[in-house]
């Protein structure tokens, strides 16, 4: 999430999973936060606007997630960006949905909001979309892994259609995928989170290690490997600005 050069707009879009996950982690707070200090704009989409507040507001275990981006939307943190391309929203969906089948069926994999995101992230030409769902991720970097990946997840064997795979991959090449999990990394590294950080000697490691967790348990989609990986990532990032902090003093 590094804000891009000067000659265009920063913007940002978001799918439904990763503010369901920062809410539910109680830490929707840092999404304002992080838009103060990217100096840009926070965009979602019709159908992830119904995801993250018409749906949840008629039930109320989830009512009041609905009503705290209900708040954001209200002051500007997050915009409903309008102005999708259905045609192209529908293209790819169907395109999307139609590459793999279970018993002779074809498998719907790919959601609206999700989609919709994806489509204006391109066609503004937005610095990406921040995502939490690992099918598209996955379906974009590395389509031959979606066979084994579907089969694990619905114990039955998968065909696919590889030329669909293919066009469907081709179509969002350029798609950056930013995941919730990321932003707590830049959150952290902003400083914001110092307030939780406890006494003793590994205080910030054991942050890290609750606060990730917690997004993960929270819906993001990331592996143990990769919790560990970017925690000792941004250990030793924290540590080298130290230092380096330290000796301009």
């Amino acid at each position: 999430m590094t804000p891009p050069d000067n000659q265009r707009e920063n913007l940002l879009f978001f799918d439904a999973g990763p503010i369901i996950t920062l809410v539910m982690s109680r830490l929707g707070w840092i999404i304002p936060e992080l838009k103060k200090r990217w100096n840009g704009r926070f965009l979602i989409t019709p159908a992830v606007k119904f995801e993250l507040v018409d749906r949840p507001l008629t039930v109320r275990r989830f009512e009041f997630e609905a009503l705290q981006v209900m708040k954001m939307i209200r002051e500007g943190v997050l915009e409903v960006f309008e102005d999708i391309s259905k045609s192209r929203v529908d293209t790819l969906i169907q395109l999307a949905n139609s590459s793999f089948q279970i018993d002779g069926k074809p498998m719907d994999i790919i959601q609206d909001g999700e989609m919709e995101s994806a489509v204006g992230s391109l066609a503004l030409g937005a610095q990406g979309v921040v995502m939490d769902e690992r099918t598209l991720r996955l379906f974009i970097e590395n389509n031959r892994g979606m066979k084994a990946l579907l089969e694990r997840r619905f114990q039955k064997h998968v065909t696919p259609d590889l030329r669909k795979m293919d066009q469907f991959s081709s179509a969002l090449e350029e798609l950056v995928i930013i995941r919730s999990i990321e932003l707590v990394g830049v959150a952290y590294s902003l400083g914001l989170l110092d307030g939780y950080i406890p006494e003793g000697k590994k205080g910030r490691e054991q942050l890290l290690d609750a606060v990730l967790w917690n997004v993960r348990y929270n819906g993001c989609a990331v592996t143990e490997q990769e919790i560990g990986e970017l925690k000792e990532f941004l250990l030793v990032k924290r540590e080298e600005r130290s230092s380096a902090r330290n000796e301009m003093k």
